[in-house]
């Protein structure tokens, strides 16, 4: 049981600092263009669609002296405790659409994108994850009929590893970063002749990987389509998670379509805030591997694809600490929602914001602000999960 007189308790000590504007912010942009074929179209074909709750913290505003607090909850989604397959789902489809010479209105439903991909020789998929995307293409490639090849940090939870696994996927172990897993993944893909599923891009990819994971992005848009749909207005600020950046340029390209004046602000762990420092000095930097909780969001360096639509988009970045994540994840419980720290970030960015004259400013935050915040996955890692409700 949670003690339900634990109250926010957020240290404000140099949240200043923490918080890093884009200077180069275009008023202009109104998302990315969209093809005929949209992605949720597509995902509605697949077995168990639903369109994820959204979840409203009324007593945490008050506490915020905001409106309205909305959180989309997804520690499910189709199966799986996360968002993740949305995106390599769609960017699988739209490779498979290439591959079988159709055309790019064509819309295949998932039953059928079953019985074409075993025509094509069941390609074995191959990825780099720190969890999440690693199972999600494990759980794709389970469903085609395909073999699947997941690369990660060695030091990855067991239980992340174990759940990919499940999956009949073969996990191979990087001793180093999540940039080095993607270096292998990728090098992998190519001397193997594997299909190479990336969320994440360097300068160097190729047109076919750019392509990949752009798609990845797009097919996250099926979140944010359901999200401003359900909440009917446009939130004043959201807050989301930066990772690579794939979730927050669909954040972005999403909203953005609908409002030009709502701030969106990415989340980042302290340590890993390689999107903060790109907006900083305006290009893409890679910061050192840190350690963190927020293992999903344990990254180095933007995605190629991501950074324009993050320059172009989004307002700002702020990072939170391990015991910040920990706090929100405490929050979200008490409603029922179930998020690893990873999961819990924006939140824990929103209540850092909140809970600080000096952001409140900066962000334009008042008593009648709407924030929405985006749970991104359930209880990954069961033991640190039961670790932070015990804090």
């Amino acid at each position: 049981m949670i003690p339900s007189s634990e109250h926010v308790e957020v240290n404000t000590a140099g949240l200043g600092a923490r918080l890093v504007t884009n200077p180069r912010r275009d008023h202009a942009y109104a998302g990315t263009p969209r093809g005929k074929t949209q992605p949720i179209s597509f995902h509605r074909t697949m077995p168990g669609y639903a369109a994820t709750p959204v979840v409203e913290m009324p007593e945490l505003a008050a506490t915020c002296k905001i409106a309205r607090i909305v959180v989309k909850n997804e520690q499910e989604r189709l199966g799986l405790p996360s968002f993740k397959l949305l995106g390599s789902s769609w960017a699988l489809h739209q490779r498979v659409k290439a591959v079988a010479d159709l055309s790019s209105d064509t819309l295949i439903a998932f039953p059928d994108l079953c019985r074409i991909v075993p025509r094509l020789g069941r390609p074995t998929l191959c990825t780099a994850s720190d969890g999440n995307h690693g199972r999600a293409v494990a759980a794709l490639a389970e469903a085609l009929g395909c073999a699947c090849a997941v690369f990660l940090p060695a030091d990855s939870a067991v239980s992340r590893l174990d759940s990919i696994r499940g999956h009949g996927a073969i996990v191979e172990l990087i001793d180093g970063s999540y940039d080095e897993a993607v270096a292998a993944a990728r090098a992998a893909a190519g001397a193997r002749g594997h299909w190479y599923c990336p969320d994440t891009v360097g300068a160097e990819a190729t047109d076919e990987e750019r392509t990949f994971a752009s798609d990845v992005m797009t097919g996250y848009r099926t979140l944010f389509e359901e999200f401003l749909e359900q909440i009917a207005r446009p939130p004043d600020l959201l807050f989301v998670q930066a990772g690579v950046g794939g979730l927050s340029a669909a954040a972005v390209s999403s909203l953005r379509r609908i409002s030009a004046t709502a701030k969106v602000v990415v989340v980042e762990p302290e340590g890993s805030n390689a999107i903060a420092l790109s907006f900083a000095s305006g290009a893409p930097v890679s910061v050192p591997d840190a350690p963190t909780v927020m293992a999903c969001l344990r990254c180095q360096s933007p995605s190629f694809v991501a950074w324009p639509i993050l320059l172009a988009g989004v307002d700002g970045a702020i990072v939170v600490t391990d015991d910040e994540a920990a706090v929100a994840v405490r929050q979200l419980a008490r409603k029922g929602v179930v998020a690893g720290a990873s999961g819990a970030a924006s939140l824990a960015g929103a209540l850092v914001a909140c809970a600080d004259e000096t952001l409140r400013i900066r962000l334009g935050i008042t008593p009648d602000s709407q924030v929405a915040v985006v749970n991104s996955e359930g209880a990954t890692d069961p033991a640190s999960y039961a670790a932070i409700l015990a804090g």
